[in-house]
């Protein structure tokens, strides 16, 4: 609580010094001086990683202020030290890197101690992330060496065969065009010479365009790999003349789940979808007013100390060792996610695509609807289980759970979750009732004065 209230501090007093340089440079501006407010720029031995997050592989650096790494146990990771050059971004409190103007590889060997001892000495290997649902689908798998070349080789095959489609039908549409026109030419040409009735012609047919690879795969590079069971070590990159590079050397934390197999849900709300909410505890409750729809989206969920977890996303980042919190690892599929009230069940619900449409007008708002594929290669904005609150329930309290649907039905365990329906009548109530405090504080307030004036 400390750190973080001293972090809203530190972000505060940026904004102050940077709306002070700013007013500064306009006055000097505005009498002739040129003032340059860049970050000041060093240049340190960083670690860019790509590390394993419990769900796929993500992405940050290691500035030199960050004494650990932490990695999750028994999975690949892939670390590499780098020279780049470093700035502190009041407005975030963070260091950033520009990677743009300077982006160096240290060559060497990494080595991997554990209890004083070198026990792996890695040599850096081709890396690639692959995203078998396409570029922003939610998975991706890191793969090394030869299966990183194969996977790299497979997409940009792929890559090329659609191209060479894309021009194919680019030309045939040329095509179509000119037949579409010699069409219309003939038919009305037939009418003025006053044929009647159906005309034996031929419609051109509308060339279909290719589909897009459906996966991605991003260009090979070259990284350490570690894959290390849970304990604490340490590492260092020792260069082709023996030496220790300097700022090379790293604690690494490799720290496992407390609990696996748990049921979380992502909620998009209907009036909202931008607005993704999650309920992963099986204690908490899902409250919501009047009419309302929202779309659940089932997830398996392991457990991780929330400082550890905090620190693998970002090295940066903040948590408490005390705390734990549940990560979403994969989507729970063949499940039906049921409504239960009145002692019964209400609705049994499927999983479907749907599609977020604009609006189109001054409005700026959208509609979310059943997906149905209205151009080729396209694809819905997400799936989920549509459950539709509606104003009549007269219950006050829901439950919702998953029900498999290779097992005959059977309920899921941890995946029951209490849903309670606000209800909007005599809500101005709430409103008076927190006005009582303050008038019988204004009421002390007189009777105090009025003692002290007498």
């Amino acid at each position: 609580m400390k750190k973080s209230i001293l972090k809203i501090i530190i972000s505060i007093l940026a904004l102050i010094f940077i709306s002070t340089q700013v007013f500064a440079q306009e006055k000097k501006e505005e009498e002739g001086v040129s003032i340059n407010l860049a970050p000041l720029r060093q240049e340190q031995l960083v670690y860019s990683l790509n590390v394993f997050d419990g769900k796929g592989w993500s992405g940050g650096f290691v500035p030199k202020t960050e004494n650990t790494i932490y990695l999750i146990a028994d999975k690949k990771s892939a670390i590499c030290a780098k020279k780049t050059l470093v700035y502190f971004w009041p407005i975030t409190a963070r260091y950033m890197a520009a990677w743009r103007t300077l982006n160096e590889d240290i060559e060497g060997t990494l080595e991997v101690i554990k209890d004083e001892k070198v026990i792996k000495k890695l040599q850096k290997e081709d890396t690639v992330l692959c995203y078998p649902e396409g570029y922003w689908g939610e998975k991706n798998v890191l793969y090394k060496g030869e299966e990183a070349r194969n996977w790299y080789n497979k997409y940009k095959d792929a890559e090329k065969k659609y191209y060479d489609e894309l021009k194919k039908y680019y030309d045939a549409r040329m095509e179509y065009r000119k037949k579409l026109e010699k069409f219309f030419e003939e038919v009305k040409k037939r009418r003025e010479a006053g044929e009647k009735g159906p005309l034996n012609i031929e419609i051109p047919k509308e060339p279909e365009p290719p589909r897009a690879p459906d996966f991605y795969v991003t260009e090979p590079k070259k990284y350490y790999v570690l894959n290390l069971p849970a304990g604490r070590y340490k590492i260092r990159v020792r260069a082709g003349d023996g030496t220790i590079v300097e700022g090379s050397e790293k604690d690494v934390l490799v720290f496992t789940a407390r609990r696996r197999g748990g049921v979380g849900y992502e909620i998009i709300p209907g009036n909202r979808w931008t607005q993704k909410e999650e309920c992963n505890d099986p204690a908490q409750t899902i409250y919501a007013a009047g009419k309302n729809v929202l779309y659940f989206r089932p997830y398996s969920q392991d457990e991780y100390n929330e400082l550890y977890h905090n620190k693998l996303l970002d090295p940066q980042n903040e948590g408490r060792i005390e705390n734990w919190k549940w990560v979403h690892t994969e989507p729970i599929k063949n499940v039906y996610l049921t409504l239960f009230g009145r002692e019964k069940i209400l609705d049994r619900i499927e999983e479907k695509p749907y599609k977020v449409k604009q609006i189109p007008g001054p409005e700026l708002g959208y509609n979310i609807v059943e997906f149905k594929e209205e151009y080729p290669g396209e694809k819905p904005t997400f799936t989920g289980y549509q459950l539709i609150l509606s104003e009549n329930l007269r219950e006050k309290s829901y439950k919702i759970y998953l029900q498999s649907k290779e097992k005959n039905n059977e309920n899921l365990s941890g995946s029951e979750r209490e849903i309670r329906i606000i209800k909007k009548e005599n809500a101005n109530f709430l409103y008076y009732l927190s006005l009582f405090p303050l008038a019988v504080g204004g009421v002390v307030f007189a009777i105090r004065r009025r003692k002290i004036e007498k």
